[in-house]
Protein backbone atom coordinates (compact mmCIF):
# COMPACT_ATOMS: atom_id res chain seq x y z
CA UNK A 1 0.00 0.00 0.00
CA UNK A 2 1.15 3.32 -0.83
CA UNK A 3 0.85 5.84 1.23
CA UNK A 4 0.71 10.18 0.76
CA UNK A 5 1.96 12.75 2.92
CA UNK A 6 0.37 15.92 2.29
CA UNK A 7 2.19 18.81 4.15
CA UNK A 8 -1.08 20.52 4.50
CA UNK A 9 0.53 22.82 7.76
CA UNK A 10 3.87 23.99 5.97
CA UNK A 11 1.53 24.83 2.37
CA UNK A 12 -1.27 26.88 4.79
CA UNK A 13 2.20 28.79 6.22
CA UNK A 14 3.71 29.71 3.12
CA UNK A 15 0.27 31.31 2.08
CA UNK A 16 -0.36 33.12 5.31
CA UNK A 17 3.02 34.50 4.77
CA UNK A 18 2.26 35.36 0.59
CA UNK A 19 -1.32 37.21 2.29
CA UNK A 20 0.24 38.96 5.11
CA UNK A 21 0.66 43.01 3.64
CA UNK A 22 4.16 44.38 3.55
CA UNK A 23 5.20 47.58 6.54
CA UNK A 24 4.41 50.26 5.68
CA UNK A 25 7.28 52.25 3.93
CA UNK A 26 8.78 54.99 6.96
CA UNK A 27 7.40 58.71 5.93
CA UNK A 28 9.67 60.86 4.16
CA UNK A 29 11.34 63.28 7.01
CA UNK A 30 10.27 66.86 5.86
CA UNK A 31 13.05 69.15 4.78
CA UNK A 32 13.81 71.79 6.94
CA UNK A 33 12.81 75.09 5.85
CA UNK A 34 15.27 77.54 4.26
CA UNK A 35 17.04 79.59 6.58
CA UNK A 36 14.91 83.36 6.24
CA UNK A 37 17.27 85.76 4.72
CA UNK A 38 17.45 88.83 7.22
CA UNK A 39 16.40 91.80 5.35
CA UNK A 40 18.26 94.99 4.40
CA UNK A 41 18.43 97.84 6.96
CA UNK A 42 15.46 99.81 5.67
CA UNK A 43 16.61 103.55 4.09
CA UNK A 44 15.82 106.70 6.10
CA UNK A 45 17.25 108.75 3.21
CA UNK A 46 20.21 110.16 1.55
CA UNK A 47 23.03 111.68 2.48
CA UNK A 48 25.60 113.45 -0.31
CA UNK A 49 29.55 113.55 0.56
CA UNK A 50 30.93 117.26 1.26
CA UNK A 51 34.54 116.13 1.85
CA UNK A 52 36.75 115.76 -1.06
CA UNK A 53 37.84 112.15 0.21
CA UNK A 54 35.73 110.46 3.25
CA UNK A 55 36.76 107.10 4.76
CA UNK A 56 33.76 104.34 4.97
CA UNK A 57 34.63 103.01 8.26
CA UNK A 58 33.02 99.46 9.65
CA UNK A 59 32.58 100.69 13.41
CA UNK A 60 31.62 104.21 14.25
CA UNK A 61 34.53 105.24 15.65
CA UNK A 62 37.59 107.20 13.98
CA UNK A 63 40.14 103.69 15.00
CA UNK A 64 37.25 101.34 12.91
CA UNK A 65 38.85 99.42 9.73
CA UNK A 66 38.17 101.93 6.31
CA UNK A 67 36.32 99.11 4.13
CA UNK A 68 35.91 102.14 1.10
CA UNK A 69 36.88 105.65 0.49
CA UNK A 70 33.45 107.80 -1.38
CA UNK A 71 34.59 111.60 -3.06
CA UNK A 72 32.76 114.67 -2.99
CA UNK A 73 29.14 114.74 -4.43
CA UNK A 74 28.61 111.04 -3.96
CA UNK A 75 24.90 109.95 -2.85
CA UNK A 76 24.63 107.54 -0.20
CA UNK A 77 21.56 106.03 1.28
CA UNK A 78 21.23 106.72 4.94
CA UNK A 79 20.11 103.99 7.29
CA UNK A 80 20.68 105.64 10.78
CA UNK A 81 22.12 108.62 12.04
CA UNK A 82 23.78 109.42 15.45
CA UNK A 83 25.60 113.12 16.54
CA UNK A 84 28.59 112.53 15.26
CA UNK A 85 28.05 109.13 12.63
CA UNK A 86 25.78 108.39 10.11
CA UNK A 87 25.49 104.55 9.11
CA UNK A 88 25.69 104.28 5.29
CA UNK A 89 25.20 101.64 2.19
CA UNK A 90 27.48 101.86 -0.88
CA UNK A 91 26.70 101.06 -4.13
CA UNK A 92 28.15 97.35 -3.43
CA UNK A 93 25.72 96.91 -0.94
CA UNK A 94 28.22 96.83 2.28
CA UNK A 95 27.29 99.00 5.04
CA UNK A 96 29.36 101.21 7.10
CA UNK A 97 29.97 104.67 8.85
CA UNK A 98 30.90 107.96 8.38
CA UNK A 99 31.50 111.17 10.28
CA UNK A 100 28.34 113.19 9.84
CA UNK A 101 30.70 116.51 9.97
CA UNK A 102 31.79 115.44 6.32
CA UNK A 103 27.95 114.65 4.87
CA UNK A 104 25.15 116.63 4.47
CA UNK A 105 21.64 114.87 4.79
CA UNK A 106 19.36 115.45 1.37
CA UNK A 107 16.46 117.26 1.87
CA UNK A 108 17.27 118.87 5.65
CA UNK A 109 17.72 122.22 5.91
CA UNK A 110 20.39 124.47 4.92
CA UNK A 111 22.71 124.81 8.29
CA UNK A 112 23.20 128.28 9.13
CA UNK A 113 26.66 129.93 8.00
CA UNK A 114 29.41 129.99 11.06
CA UNK A 115 30.23 133.81 11.83
CA UNK A 116 33.28 134.32 14.00
CA UNK A 117 32.90 134.14 17.89
CA UNK A 118 33.09 137.18 19.72
CA UNK A 119 36.88 138.91 20.29
CA UNK A 120 37.82 137.27 17.06
CA UNK A 121 38.18 133.90 17.68
CA UNK A 122 37.17 131.52 14.44
CA UNK A 123 34.38 129.22 14.29
CA UNK A 124 34.64 125.52 14.39
CA UNK A 125 36.01 124.61 11.02
CA UNK A 126 36.77 121.30 9.27
CA UNK A 127 40.36 120.43 7.25
CA UNK A 128 40.54 121.36 3.92
CA UNK A 129 42.88 121.21 1.05
CA UNK A 130 45.04 124.55 0.35
CA UNK A 131 46.95 122.13 -2.41
CA UNK A 132 45.91 119.36 -3.35
CA UNK A 133 48.67 116.54 -3.86
CA UNK A 134 49.39 115.43 -7.65
CA UNK A 135 49.53 112.35 -9.29
CA UNK A 136 53.16 111.38 -10.24
CA UNK A 137 53.18 109.30 -13.70
CA UNK A 138 54.91 105.70 -12.78
CA UNK A 139 56.15 103.28 -15.40
CA UNK A 140 55.87 100.51 -12.93
CA UNK A 141 53.72 97.68 -14.01
CA UNK A 142 52.05 97.00 -10.36
CA UNK A 143 49.21 97.12 -9.84
CA UNK A 144 47.03 97.94 -6.70
CA UNK A 145 45.97 100.12 -4.17
CA UNK A 146 48.79 102.15 -1.99
CA UNK A 147 47.14 103.61 1.51
CA UNK A 148 49.51 105.94 3.31
CA UNK A 149 48.75 107.85 7.00
CA UNK A 150 50.16 111.55 6.94
CA UNK A 151 50.31 113.20 10.29
CA UNK A 152 49.21 117.34 9.66
CA UNK A 153 50.23 119.92 11.95
CA UNK A 154 48.31 122.88 12.79
CA UNK A 155 49.53 124.74 10.20
CA UNK A 156 48.41 122.56 7.86
CA UNK A 157 52.13 120.66 6.84
CA UNK A 158 52.63 117.63 6.54
CA UNK A 159 55.05 116.20 8.45
CA UNK A 160 55.74 112.71 8.16
CA UNK A 161 54.16 110.08 6.52
CA UNK A 162 53.92 106.25 6.85
CA UNK A 163 52.51 103.23 4.44
CA UNK A 164 49.43 101.87 6.11
CA UNK A 165 49.05 99.21 3.33
CA UNK A 166 50.23 98.17 -0.35
CA UNK A 167 49.24 95.71 -2.38
CA UNK A 168 51.15 96.65 -5.48
CA UNK A 169 53.83 94.58 -4.30
CA UNK A 170 56.73 97.44 -5.70
CA UNK A 171 57.79 99.28 -2.58
CA UNK A 172 59.04 102.16 -5.08
CA UNK A 173 54.88 103.06 -5.44
CA UNK A 174 54.75 103.15 -1.45
CA UNK A 175 57.85 106.16 -1.81
CA UNK A 176 56.35 107.74 -4.59
CA UNK A 177 52.62 108.15 -2.99
CA UNK A 178 54.23 109.68 0.47
CA UNK A 179 56.14 111.96 -2.13
CA UNK A 180 52.81 112.75 -3.54
CA UNK A 181 50.98 113.43 -0.41
CA UNK A 182 53.98 115.37 1.14
CA UNK A 183 53.40 117.70 -1.63
CA UNK A 184 49.68 119.09 -0.66
CA UNK A 185 48.52 121.56 2.28
CA UNK A 186 46.19 121.90 4.21
CA UNK A 187 43.90 124.31 6.25
CA UNK A 188 43.98 122.70 9.91
CA UNK A 189 40.55 122.17 11.35
CA UNK A 190 39.29 124.63 14.09
CA UNK A 191 38.39 123.68 17.25
CA UNK A 192 37.30 125.99 20.01
CA UNK A 193 39.09 128.45 18.49
CA UNK A 194 42.41 126.85 18.02
CA UNK A 195 43.81 125.06 14.93
CA UNK A 196 44.40 121.29 15.43
CA UNK A 197 46.75 118.61 14.19
CA UNK A 198 45.32 115.60 12.50
CA UNK A 199 46.26 112.18 10.48
CA UNK A 200 44.65 112.54 7.08
CA UNK A 201 44.58 108.32 4.98
CA UNK A 202 45.73 109.02 1.44
CA UNK A 203 44.75 105.96 -1.24
CA UNK A 204 46.56 105.88 -4.43
CA UNK A 205 45.50 103.40 -7.19
CA UNK A 206 48.09 102.40 -9.72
Amino acid sequence: MVRFRFAVPAAIALLAACSTAPPPAPAPTPAPPPAATPAPAASIGTVTVTASALNVRRDPSTTGDVIAMVRRGQRLTLLASTESWMKVRLESGENGWVSSQHVTRDGAAPKPSARPRKGGCPADSDYAFATTPVPVFSDSGAHGLVVVEADVDTSGRVTSTRVVSNSTGDEALGFLTQKEIKGAKFVAPIRNCVPRAFIFTYKRTF
